[in-house]
């Protein structure tokens, strides 16, 4: 991707002073993808460009710990505004994902462009002629960090104080309702950074989403008091999704069913070797 010296539409920048690149993201339904919606507005090169369809909208998804990096671009539309859905696998990317927002150049050649006072860049600009790339950058947002419901559900924290391999889960009020787990050191620096140990930590967050979910039952499984926490309201209508016994069917109601039957364990074939 092309990072000439050219004006990009962005809200920290200063090149344009018509138009505005606005983008909202949101989580899909899938667990593991994100709806953005894209809007160039004014009198601007990137809007024209769009028009002409010249340049798309994309996506650039990055994970740091799986060193993964892909850019996402829809085919041109001749359209200023647009939805975009992206997904990924979860055995591809590793937990943190960030994701930016583009608009980026797509003719199949380098065109010269003499900037004026019509592509609504600031006077800066104006009289300078750019060599727009494919794959120049055009427009971009910040990044967003995409988070699941399980990722928002279950927090991991570092405690020297526990046993080595050892792990403590406790349920936590702040910053909304989360399961907060304690682990040593040295499982914590395995979790967030699994490698090819992706099972093993998938299979220990099962276990934590079973205790975690034991812990509700104690303290919340009378009464209407989980439903002031909408992470609680949407994992109550996960289960209910899904077939599942809630918490608040104490008879029937079995956390560690439940933990495996949302996030099942699963073995590779060298695990079973």
């Amino acid at each position: 991707m092309a990072y000439d010296n050219h004006p990009i539409l962005a809200n920290d920048r200063l090149d344009y002073i018509n138009g505005s690149y606005e983008t909202g993201v949101k989580n899909a339904t899938s667990e593991t993808g994100l709806v953005i919606r894209h809007t160039v507005s004014g009198r601007n090169l990137v809007a024209s460009f769009l028009k002409k369809s010249r340049a798309a909208f994309a996506v650039e998804v990055s994970s740091p710990y799986a060193t993964y990096r892909q850019v996402r671009r829809l085919d041109p539309t001749g359209e200023a505004e647009l939805t975009q859905v992206v997904s990924w696998e979860a055995e591809e990317i590793v937990s943190p994902v960030y994701v930016r927002p583009l608009v980026i150049a797509t003719d199949p050649q380098s065109t010269p462009v003499k900037l004026n006072g019509n592509h609504g860049v600031h006077e800066v600009w104006q009289g300078t002629t750019v060599e727009v790339a494919p794959g120049t950058i055009l427009a971009q947002d910040r990044f967003w960090r995409a988070s699941s419901t399980w990722e928002s559900l279950i927090r991991l924290v570092s405690n020297d104080t526990l046993p080595a391999g050892a792990y403590r889960v406790e349920t936590n009020t702040g910053e909304g309702f989360h399961f907060r787990v304690q682990m040593h050191p040295e499982l914590f620096a395995r979790m967030v950074n699994p490698g090819d140990a992706q099972h093993q930590c998938q299979s220990i967050l099962t276990g934590c989403l079973s205790r975690g979910l034991e812990l509700v039952r104690v303290h919340y499984g009378e009464g209407d008091v989980w439903r002031e926490f909408p992470i609680l309201r949407a994992l109550y209508g996960k289960l209910i999704e899904n077939g599942l016994e809630t918490w608040d069917n104490n008879d029937d109601f079995h956390a560690d069913e439940v933990a495996s039957s949302l996030k099942p364990i699963v073995f590779r074939a060298q695990d079973d070797a």
